[in-house]
């Protein structure tokens, strides 16, 4: 199979979005999460999953969360500046409590500014830009403060589809750096699953081994024996993720030509995932594919009223501190369900 075989990191269109969930800035110390949300997201768009960064795991997923707190459309600049207690940090990434995981969380913010992602498109082009103007540890608040690149939003921000529902709590038992990119790549793919091809629960993604390097921002000098990197940059962190029982398994599948490895099929099987430590209500979790589906419907049925509906989220959100780890978009779908039971 040639190269070119190969899927693309990316298409042409899905180059110039971001799309996250909206959250509160003005937070309230140790606020504990309201007792109706089971369990917080990020609406992260697949070129931000794809995109070539080489991040530790810890600040990944600080960056992750703070994501989920830029609102869904930008209104000042203020907008682009999010803050968040680390205990905040530790009930959104499911993460058990104590001193040594806080004193990781606080020394990760200490790296996080330097950060860069690059973006290629399918085309050849690429683009570069840092993720945050600043960062600050506030520790007499315990509070942390991270203010994103305007320029890097306001690429991003402009389209709302083409994106993967990331669950915090998956991110947060990921310990490998590798693991959270197989799971934010996997999970961008999650669209083709059962379609195209694909059985009932499955989907799939490609990658050469130039691509692997590429994404993972690994240099051709940095593991040259094909086991050595087979063993540290695809089975071991796979197997971390499989074993993390995130909601799915990745089965990668060497491609060859001749005897030499040249890419992976890496074939994504959903499975029943581990359940939050932080969760507030069982109720909350059944019947969850079916709940999504039925929304999706509504929205596509009635999308004045669900626009009409998120606006008013939204504007909630701005000024109840109790809203803020509410997802807009499941609220406002919720309530158009109830507005139409009938569905």
């Amino acid at each position: 199979m040639e190269s070119s075989e190969v899927q693309e990191l990316f298409s042409a269109e899905e180059i110039n979005f971001l799309q996250a969930t909206s959250q509160n800035n003005n937070l309230n110390n140790d606020q504990s999460l309201d007792n109706n949300i089971d369990r917080t997201y990020l609406l992260q768009p697949n070129v931000i999953s794809r995109s070539i960064n080489d991040i530790e795991a810890t600040e990944k997923k600080l960056m992750t969360l703070a994501m989920s707190y830029i609102p869904q459309k930008i209104e000042s600049d203020d907008d682009y500046t999010v803050t968040f207690t680390i205990s905040d940090a530790i009930k959104a990434l499911d993460m058990t409590d104590g001193q040594k995981q806080r004193m990781i969380l606080e020394n990760a913010i200490d790296k996080i500014s330097g950060s860069q992602i690059k973006i290629y498109t399918d085309n050849g082009d690429w683009f570069k830009y840092t993720w945050f103007d600043h960062a600050a540890w506030l520790p007499t608040t315990k509070t942390f403060s991270l203010s994103f690149n305007k320029s890097l939003g306001n690429a991003l921000l402009q389209y709302k589809k083409a994106y993967a529902k990331l669950d915090l709590a998956y991110l947060g038992r990921l310990s490998s750096k590798y693991s959270i990119r197989y799971f934010e790549i996997g999970m961008s793919y999650a669209g083709n699953k059962g379609i195209n091809g694909n059985k009932k629960g499955t989907w799939y993604f490609e990658y050469t081994i130039e691509q692997l390097r590429q994404l993972f921002s690994i240099e051709d000098s940095k593991y040259k024996r094909m086991t050595d990197f087979t063993r540290r940059i695809v089975y071991d962190p796979i197997e971390l993720l499989n074993n993390a029982k995130v909601g799915f398994e990745i089965d990668p599948q060497p491609i060859k030509r001749g005897k030499n490895l040249i890419a992976f099929h890496f074939v994504c099987t959903e499975t029943k995932p581990e359940p939050r430590k932080h969760l507030r209500s069982s109720s909350a979790n059944s019947n969850t594919a079916d709940e999504d589906d039925s929304f999706e419907t509504l929205k596509n049925k009635y999308p004045e009223e669900y626009q009409e509906i998120i606006a008013q989220v939204e504007q909630e959100k701005k000024t109840n501190p109790e809203m803020k780890f509410v997802i807009a978009e499941y609220e406002a779908l919720s309530r158009l369900a109830k507005l139409h039971p009938e569905e």
